[in-house]
């Protein structure tokens, strides 16, 4: 007890000391949770927003819808007016109404989304005829409609696969183009 009276003033010193500390280390942590953390790098330049948990349509000037794009990230490019994307799935439409889904790990969309880049386990499927593709990147232009890859390309229709060095599609026409060391699968008809 003795003990205790000759150095109350340190312990209360270390007391207010352990809850000064406390709270200093509680606004450390809190100021950590509420900032976004640092900028996305880009080797397109200095990114002005990005986006989480995207969802976004796009309309011509009808307002019908021609493009959708979904992604847990965008990042916009302010000086380029490009966007980048992380995991894009993005819905195309045609003029015969027909709806498209192309796919891959990274997409960049650029200026007025008109045309888009696709890489790293890229996709283009149409449903209504039971196709899909699959190459390393793949280009989207919109104002030719045309899809297509200058990378290996596999083509997959029901039970017939076929692969080539390049690959084009017209998104509005029944055309389909692949070049370089095809080679095909064909099953007949049961």
């Amino acid at each position: 007890m003795a003990w205790l009276k000759r150095n109350a003033n340190r312990l209360w010193l270390v007391m207010i000391l352990l809850a000064v500390g406390g709270v200093l280390a509680l606004i450390d942590q809190r100021g950590e949770l509420l900032s976004p953390g640092p900028l996305p790098d880009s080797s397109e330049g200095e990114p002005d927003y990005y986006l989480e948990q995207v969802v976004y349509t796009r309309f011509d000037q009808q307002g019908r819808p021609y493009q959708t794009l979904e992604s847990p990230r965008v990042t916009h490019i302010s000086d380029s007016d490009v966007s980048l994307a992380d995991t894009p799935v993005i819905g195309l439409i045609d003029e015969n109404e027909r709806h498209w889904r192309i796919t891959g790990d990274h997409g960049r969309v650029g200026p007025g989304g008109d045309r888009i880049t696709l890489s790293g386990n890229a996709r283009a499927v149409q449903p209504d005829d039971l196709w899909r593709l699959e190459t390393d990147t793949l280009e989207y232009d919109r104002d030719s409609a045309r899809v297509w890859s200058d990378s290996e390309s596999r083509f997959f229709q029901g039970e017939q696969r076929t692969r080539g060095d390049r690959f084009q599609a017209w998104i509005n026409e029944d055309r389909m183009l692949l070049e370089g060391n095809v080679s095909g699968t064909l099953l007949p008809d049961r």
